[in-house]
Parts: structure tokens; C-alpha cells; sequence
């Protein structure tokens, strides 16, 4: 009798339970917690998305940008057609929001997603940016280094360049950095060669960005662009430019002891 009173306590308690608002309340706080969840991970560094966004910006874009467009106009159809996209996919709001945000810093009319950039003057504004730590600090350089890497016999070439305002210690016993441990890096697929602008180099060779690090993190859409040099290397990442790699580490320094 016992049992019995028991089990039509607990169903009396579990329908009135059911016809509360609590466990509509349970459930919306649980959806609300899963998209903010997925949200989150769309948008970290490792996530999947700035590489969907690098596709879709490759999609939209023309061959040589100077021969069809005016600049400022290219730009505006370019966010166009990936907002046509991402609406015509319903992707979510929020995600629409901080992906155009991101991209007007890269596409803002100052003339960075061009036909090519050069290695050199992406370099040049990277030490400008630094000159005044380097002359607090007495750096005379700053570690930079370019190496090639395995094409596991495909017969593609690429190239790892590497780079730190912060010299490397060569005077310490301390062992030397791993190419890693710097702070900014691009990884170039080789596509092609031509004659070197400057006499004293053979040949300047030239390809696409298909990965990049700034500041320890992979570039992603919702990173902050605060720098000219910045906006270059973004704009490799996720534009159709090319990098030009037209200089050697030995070329550049802070300049201070020149």
C-alpha cells in the first residue's frame, strides 16, 4: 500500500512538473547554451570557418582585380557576394555580423587586395611598426627567416617565412628559438619565377599564402587589423594577391647602427 501511495505521488509531482513552465524554461536555456557553443567554436582560432570564409572570397573574386575594377567598387561587390552567400545559406546572424565586420577591415579602401605584394615592403613596415622598441631595446635586427620545405615529391615548391621583431640572442647560451615559437609566419605555395627588380638578386620568385600566423594565432575573421603591415598579411590570407618574395633576411634591419 505503501509502494503504491509512493508511485502515485511521484506521477501526481512529475505531471505537474510537466505542465509547468519549468521545463519549458530548461529546455530554452539549453538551446540558447548550444548556440552560443557553436558560435564560439565557429570563431576560434582553429575552427573551420576562416577557411570557408578564404574559399568563398576566392569564389567571388576575378582574376586580376586592376584590368575589371576601380578599387573601391571591386571591394563592394566582393562583401555583396559573400553577404548573398551567407544569407542564401541562412547562416546564423551573429556569425554574419562579426564575418563582415572582419572583412570591411581587410576590404577599407586602402589598396591592399591588389595583383601582388611584396615580400620586402610588407617586411619594411613590419620593422617601421617596431623601430621604436627595437631603439628602447638596441635590437639591430629583427629574426626573420625564410626556408623551403617538402613538397613530398609532388614537384610543388614552398616556402616558410618566418618573423619576430625580437632578435634572436646570439651572444647567450640559450638554444635557438624554434621557427614556431616566433610570433608571425607565412606559408607560401610557389606558382611561378620572373627576372628580380633589383640587380643583385637572379630572380624573384612568387605564389599564394595558403596559411598564416599574427601574433601567435592563426588568421582568422574575427582578429583584430591594426597595422598596415597587418592589413598586407590579411589580405594575403584571404584575398587573391600574390606574394612576391623579393628580398632575403640579410636585407633588413631596424637601422640603427647604420
Amino acid at each position: 500500500m505503501s509502494e503504491q501511495t509512493l508511485q502515485a505521488l511521484l506521477a501526481e509531482r512529475v505531471s505537474a512538473y510537466a505542465q509547468s513552465d519549468r521545463p519549458r524554461e530548461l529546455i530554452d536555456e539549453g538551446i540558447e547554451k548550444l548556440f552560443k557553443e557553436v558560435v564560439n567554436d565557429a570563431f576560434r582560432s582553429y575552427g573551420d570557418f576562416g577557411g570557408a570564409i578564404k574559399e568563398a572570397v576566392k569564389a567571388a573574386l576575378p582574376a586580376n582585380v586592376s584590368d575589371v575594377f576601380e578599387l573601391q567598387r571591386y571591394n563592394a561587390l566582393v562583401a555583396n557576394a559573400l553577404r548573398e552567400r551567407w544569407e542564401a545559406a541562412a547562416v546564423h546572424s551573429t556569425i554574419i555580423e562579426q564575418a563582415e565586420k572582419s572583412i570591411a577591415e581587410v576590404l577599407d579602401g586602402k589598396g591592399l587586395i591588389t595583383g601582388e605584394v611584396s615580400l620586402y615592403k610588407l617586411l619594411t613596415e613590419f620593422i617601421n611598426d617596431h623601430k621604436d622598441k627595437a631603439a628602447e631595446e638596441q635590437w639591430e635586427r629583427p629574426e626573420i627567416r625564410i626556408e623551403e620545405g617538402d613538397s613530398y615529391g609532388t614537384g610543388i615548391k614552398f616556402l616558410h617565412i618566418y618573423f619576430d621583431e625580437e632578435p634572436e640572442d646570439r651572444v647567450s647560451s640559450h638554444r635557438r628559438r624554434e621557427n614556431y615559437s616566433l610570433k608571425h609566419s607565412m606559408h607560401v605555395k610557389i606558382t611561378g619565377q620572373r627576372d628580380a627588380a633589383n640587380h643583385w638578386r637572379k630572380c624573384d620568385e612568387f605564389g599564394e599564402v595558403y596559411s598564416a600566423k599574427l601574433d601567435d594565432k592563426k588568421v582568422a575573421i574575427n582578429m583584430s587589423i591594426r597595422s598596415d603591415w597587418e592589413r598586407m598579411l590579411a589580405s594575403l590570407y584571404f584575398g587573391n594577391a600574390i606574394l612576391v618574395i623579393d628580398c632575403d633576411p640579410d636585407d633588413l634591419s631596424y637601422g640603427l647602427y647604420d
